[in-house]
């Protein structure tokens, strides 16, 4: 899982930090809306920091004391702060970490070894449905030690990244030894995990928050494409309704986990087009709240 990420964030064009200018300002601006109310903070933590192209990482650095970016990646956050002033580095902390705690267990192994020998999809499916309610004690003794940790907390696009676009590559590679009804089962308890891992994360990640403090998480919910520029136009509700019909379902889950750990009467939604390459533009939902009182209780 580790490599399949690394060859994902090393796919970049060489401009992309450039292209990603009014993506990063959109990011920056949902970090500038906390900021505005509590000027100097002491700590924050970016969760899928990757190439850090969509942070402004010399902004941050001048409003808070600490800055811890995990990602799974090491070698590509490292890149992403090299070009950064000597005072900004020094407030960075990088954190490697597979949030999605499988690592702790060696199910990408074990997984990759049921699937190499051909193990009855009935195995296969009872394996990563055992995971799957092993989920929440894995996340919170990976997170154990960030409890009530940092003033922000913010996920960067990661919904999208977590485990199902890396276990449908494996399973491609073994898709000759299972039949297609098989592979769809398979793909079904794939979804299910990945669903379980949105949401545990969600909810462990609001743990490391300190009272009174922020969550903020911006992720792709679409491709565009022309024809849904009428709905993008009429606003939130209706970008929910079309990505609930054509969207990302990770994407979905993430925020709906997100809106569930936040107190409603301080949540500010918004979204903007994300011109990821020059293929692709992703209609992007950025959401800031504070934690509900009763989850510190």
């Amino acid at each position: 899982m580790e490599d399949f990420q690394r060859d994902m964030n090393h796919d970049r064009e060489e401009l992309r930090k450039i292209r990603w200018k009014q993506h990063r300002l959109q990011v920056t601006q949902l970090f500038e809306a906390v900021l505005s109310k509590k000027p100097m903070v002491e700590k924050v933590a970016i969760i899928g920091a990757g190439n850090c192209d969509d942070l402004d990482l010399e902004y941050l650095a001048a409003r808070c004391q600490s800055i811890h970016l995990f990602d799974i990646d090491q070698e590509s956050m490292e890149k992403g702060i090299k070009g950064l002033p000597e005072l900004a580095r020094k407030k960075i902390q990088l954190v490697k970490i597979n949030v999605t705690g499988l690592d702790t267990i060696g199910f990408d192994g074990d997984l990759s070894l049921m699937l190499d020998r051909g193990e009855k999809a009935g195995v296969v499916i009872q394996y990563v449905k055992d995971t799957e309610n092993r989920l929440s004690q894995l996340s919170e003794q990976l997170f154990a030690e960030y409890c009530f940790e940092f003033d922000i907390v913010a996920t960067s696009a990661i919904y999208t990244q977590l485990f199902y676009n890396w276990a449908m590559d494996l399973l491609a590679e073994h898709g000759d030894n299972y039949p297609e009804n098989d592979v769809e089962r398979i793909k079904d308890a794939f979804l299910d995990l990945r669903d379980e891992i949105v949401r545990t994360l969600s909810h462990s990640l609001s743990k490391c928050i300190k009272k009174n403090g922020f969550y903020l998480t911006w992720t792709d919910i679409l491709k565009i494409e022309p024809e849904y520029s009428d709905a993008i136009n009429e606003g939130i509700n209706a970008v929910f309704t079309l990505a609930a019909n054509v969207g990302y379902g990770a994407s979905l889950i993430g925020l709906k986990a997100f809106m569930e750990e936040v107190d409603k009467r301080e949540l500010t939604l918004r979204y903007w087009s994300w011109d990821f390459n020059v293929d692709k533009r992703y209609l992007t939902i950025g959401a800031i709240g504070r934690i509900c009182e009763s989850e510190k209780n």
